[in-house]
């Protein structure tokens, strides 16, 4: 008994499973459509069971790649104001993809490099690359900068490790904003009581929302964005950005508790982020999308006008090291 790392065909794809014998984890990872974490399953209330939603067939013909599994948004995730921004005195222009705006980078959907994949004797491992000048290169000329991404799942016990690693190859200054959108099922057993759990957000401020980009204020947050006690599922409508994120030692805790069962999954994320956007999908009554950003939406522009949003920039050579956590309890 131990760890290992299954490599299987789904239609002409190749899928990764990291996978943790003793516990009956399991993580399954799509590299060639954005290295997506498309299936996750760790131990909860005495059973393996699915965490993280994607369409059955997503693996062998994946679509709607903001929609499935873990997508990974980089370098900007979110929207961008009608694709258009100004950095360091020069404009650009992003091809627009969700009505008027440019939204969840570049790196979601196309394919990426597997670094290596192998179990240890702690953890399954697989780490993949992209690098927007390689992999995206349609979109060189519409960030001022070429970037280089790391992304590693490591798989241990009932909990997934990500550590991404950002860094600057050119001789001028990348900005980025770096997020995942996960969609997470909640209760644990798919078709359970919605009422019967509470999700359980740290943050004591939201961003309003103007046609889904912010005005750029912020405030408290009010009885519908206040999840600092709690909210079951049940009813919830939600498409909100929100800030102000406790961390304690460096570390911020999104909790979804199943309370029929006695068991959590809990998203933890370090000081790097500072936003949460947290969205309920229409016709999906058991299914939240919980998103930890560096950045809110649509920072770059709002960097501009003298707004503290989250931006953050490499010099040549820099790199920053982010890392996130998606871990069972009870």
């Amino acid at each position: 008994m131990g760890f290992r790392v299954d490599v299987e065909k789904k239609g002409d794809r190749d899928v990764y499973i990291l996978r943790d014998e003793s516990t009956g984890a399991s993580a399954s990872v799509l590299p060639s459509y954005g290295f997506n974490l498309f299936d996750l399953r760790l131990p909860a209330a005495g059973e393996v069971r699915p965490i993280v939603v994607s369409d059955p067939d997503f693996a062998s013909a994946p679509s709607k790649p903001g929609g499935n599994g873990t997508p990974i948004l980089f370098p900007f995730p979110n929207r961008i104001r009608g694709g258009e921004f100004t950095f360091e005195g020069k404009s650009y222009a992003i091809p627009t993809n969700k009505g008027a705006n440019a939204i969840h980078g570049f790196a979601i959907d196309v394919p990426w490099d597997v670094v290596e994949h192998k179990a240890t004797a702690d953890a399954a491992v697989i780490e993949g690359r992209f690098q927007l000048s390689v992999h995206a290169p349609q979109h060189v000329d519409h960030w001022p900068t070429d970037a280089m991404l790391y992304v590693r799942y490591e798989l241990a016990g009932r909990t997934l490790t990500m550590t991404t690693t950002v860094s600057n190859p050119t001789d001028r200054d990348l900005p980025y904003g770096f997020g995942i959108h996960p969609y997470f099922r909640l209760p644990f057993p798919p078709g359970g009581d919605p009422a019967r759990t509470k999700i359980i957000l740290p943050a004591s401020k939201y961003w309003p929302l103007k046609d889904f980009l912010p005005t750029g204020e912020t405030f408290e947050v009010d009885e519908r964005l206040d999840f600092r006690q709690g909210k079951p599922i049940a009813g919830l409508k939600l498409d909100d950005v929100l800030t102000d994120l406790e961390h304690v030692d460096d570390l911020g805790v999104c909790r979804l508790v199943d309370l029929e069962k006695n068991a959590e999954f809990q998203l933890g994320f370090d000081g790097a982020f500072r936003h949460l956007v947290v969205y309920t999908p229409p016709g999906k009554p058991d299914v939240i999308a919980v998103e930890p950003y560096t950045q809110t939406t649509d920072a770059i522009n709002l960097q501009t006008r003298g707004i503290p949003a989250g931006l953050r920039v490499l010099g040549h050579g820099e790199e920053d090291s982010l890392t996130l956590t998606m871990k069972t309890v009870g």
